[in-house]
């Protein structure tokens, strides 16, 4: 069957390369020259920046109905998401070019999206509905001047969608269904829209060699309203709710039939913008609260298993208010001036029962559990048309428990050869303590920001229908936050006494000819951590489930007017992983096997409003494994149907 399934990706893929019908030109010079990016707070071109910056455009993403926003970025060169070709409603673990889970700062919208309830203060990425974004930006790199804590190794932006109407419709595979609509008006003095969308998954087993399925389901609400005030200013407001519910399992190899996991984020954000003079006045709110609630019912204990009934909550509140000003100095030279304030807080309770009884941990209230983190932040830049160009800033944190912290970045790049660019860019960045890590029983109300220093020295050249950019860079990590065991109560708290150094390169090529693309991808990382346990330094890989080795290939093809197809491999190298042993009463080491993971997309255009899609995900059925004792995602297809109006 393996060797059936190879042919056929084989022979469709000399179909796309060797297939070329009618379809005018697209030159990706042209192209790149007029995508808008927001890696400096406002609109700039992409050809206009001297930062690593990545955008997934809105065909992308419809191609991409079926997958998850983490599948989606899987793709992307420098990122791994650990869980995403996992059973649904597993975690998923964001790792930028090898750096830790949590130092990449999500946006929505360019507002911070952040649960404080999480032990990395990350926001749980399965409510996140793929469906509803416009474009996703991605700016690697340390971006804490303008954007603050987190931004250690980059940022993701998703950016969603304000414009048009819509329905989509999608059946498939592991029991999967979906029902999504958008309303979009606009006029010229106001906007207003509606987004709903229904998401449900049988799923398959989430422990390995398990059979009993593990679902999820999925239910997104957004509306958003602006208008205009005048001739220069105007205003949006959105509001979104977020809910997902996924059965679980007990751990590697461990099946359970009543553990279930339930989450739900509710936002509201607002923008005030006012054209100023010589530039541009931006203010900007937001407050969003998420609600985590694990329960692990009696009815069915796994063997091994610690406690026979366990619960808990966890309430995450993140709340800031930021304005900032664009202003247009002479010689060309734009600058940023902005003050940012954010207020975090959580609650949270947990509970098990066992043989020893009943056993509560100390619970968190906000009251108590909060801080706030003050930024005042200043950049320049200048651009000097098809000759050079540069970013100077810094910014200064004060934070309410650890003090003060100052991070900077420096971005020069010169044009070289016709359409080439060099570029090199020094960023420091921070990533201030969770709450967890500071208010919980085993936290640390002494604990330091963790600091980042991060180079790059790139090289893009654009010619025609050919693109590629090289990247070479190295990330230290000082005072880095880890758990440290102890021999009397609590038996461990978290310190600031690792280092963590990452180096890599990326690659990135696209070709584009009449009707046929295609776009090669590759990653290698080399990764270490140093810290001092029971007096003696120690020295380990610190790619823990993240690949050294990573590449891929997607090749597209128009073969009609109304018909088109691509196909996508990506290799995953080898990776290391630790699980517990409950014989031995140790952690032990073990690797995990690389795998090929193989896609085929097609559409087929109806009508002018109408398109139907498929989707074979996983063709050669390797069945992945992202984390020890634990399932990948078997081969499965997913047709959609999508209108626009």
């Amino acid at each position: 069957m393996l060797n059936i399934r190879l042919t056929l990706l084989m022979a469709l893929l000399g179909t796309c390369i060797f297939n070329s019908y009618a379809s005018r030109t697209v030159y990706l010079d042209s192209l790149l020259a007029t995508v808008e990016v927001k890696a400096s707070k406002y609109p700039t071109k992409l050809a206009q920046t001297g930062k690593v910056v990545t955008v997934i455009s809105q065909e992308q993403i419809q191609r991409s109905l079926g997958r998850s926003l983490g599948e989606l970025l899987q793709e992307s060169v420098g990122i791994s998401i650990v869980g995403a070709r996992s059973a649904p409603g597993a975690n998923q673990e964001v790792y930028v070019r090898g750096a830790n889970t949590g130092n990449v700062l999500l946006l929505i919208d360019g507002f911070p999206a952040n649960d404080p309830s999480h032990i990395s203060s990350v926001l749980d990425w399965n409510l996140i509905d793929l469906g509803s974004l416009e474009r996703i930006e991605i700016m690697k790199g340390g971006q804490s001047t303008l954007y603050g804590s987190d931004a250690m190794a980059g940022v993701i932006n998703l950016v969603t969608r304000k414009s048009g109407s819509s329905v989509h419709l999608q059946v498939g595979g592991l029991g999967t269904h979906a029902e999504s609509f958008q309303i979009q008006k606009n006029s010229q003095s106001f906007r207003v829209g509606l987004a709903v969308k229904n998401f449900q998954t049988k799923g398959f087993s989430a422990a390995a060699d398990q059979k009993e399925k593990d679902g999820m389901g999925q239910q997104n609400i957004r509306v958003n309203l602006g208008g205009a005030i005048g001739k220069s200013a105007d205003w949006d407001l959105f509001y979104q709710s977020e809910f997902y519910q996924a059965n679980l399992d007990g751990g590697p190899f461990m099946d359970d039939r009543d553990f279930t996991a339930k989450a739900s984020n509710h936002a509201f954000r607002g923008q005030y913008h006012r054209q100023l003079l010589k530039g541009d006045l931006y203010v900007r709110l937001f407050h969003e609260i998420t609600h985590r609630f694990f329960r692990n019912d009696s009815t069915d204990v796994p063997m091994n298993a610690w406690s026979s009934f366990s619960e808990s909550a966890y309430i995450g509140l993140n709340q800031g208010i930021e304005t900032y000003v664009k202003y247009n100095l002479p010689y060309q030279i734009q600058s940023i001036a902005g003050v940012e304030l954010r207020n975090q807080s959580t609650e949270q309770t947990d509970f098990s029962i066992s043989s020893y009884g009943r056993y509560d941990s100390p619970a968190l209230i906000a009251k108590l559990a909060n801080i706030q983190l003050l930024g005042t932040y200043f950049t320049l830049e200048k651009h000097q048309t098809d000759l050079w160009g540069m970013e100077i800033g810094g910014r200064f944190n004060q934070h309410s428990l650890y003090g003060n912290n100052l991070t900077y970045h420096v971005n020069p790049y010169v044009y070289v050869m016709p359409q080439g660019k060099l570029f090199t860019n020094y960023y420091s960045s921070f990533k201030a303590p969770s709450l967890y890590q500071l208010y919980s029983p085993y936290g640390n109300q002494a604990l330091n920001a963790e600091r980042g220093q991060t180079f790059e020295i790139g090289y893009e050249q654009r010619m025609g229908q050919f693109y590629t950019r090289l990247v070479g860079f190295q990330q230290n990590v000082q005072a880095g936050i880890v758990f440290q065991s102890m021999n009397v109560e609590p038996y461990g708290r978290y310190e600031n006494i690792s280092q963590q150094k990452t180096k890599g390169l990326e690659l990135e090529t696209r070709y584009v000819w009449k009707g046929f693309s295609a776009e090669l991808g590759y990653t290698f990382l080399d990764g270490n951590m140093q810290q001092r346990l029971n007096g003696k330094d120690t020295t380990y890989s610190s790619l823990i489930r993240r690949p050294r080795h990573q590449g891929s290939l997607r090749v597209n093809q128009t073969i009609s007017k109304k018909w088109s197809s691509s196909i996508y491999i990506q290799y995953v190298g080898t990776r290391a992983d630790y699980y517990y042993d409950d014989a031995s009463f140790q952690t032990k080491e073990v690797a995990l096997s690389s795998y090929l993971w193989t896609e085929i997309q097609t559409s087929y255009t109806l009508s002018s409003k109408w398109r139907v899609q498929l989707l074979w995900k996983n063709v050669l059925n390797q069945l992945p494994q992202e984390l020890y004792g634990y399932s990948g995602q078997p081969t499965n297809l997913q047709i959609s149907l999508f209108g626009r109006f």
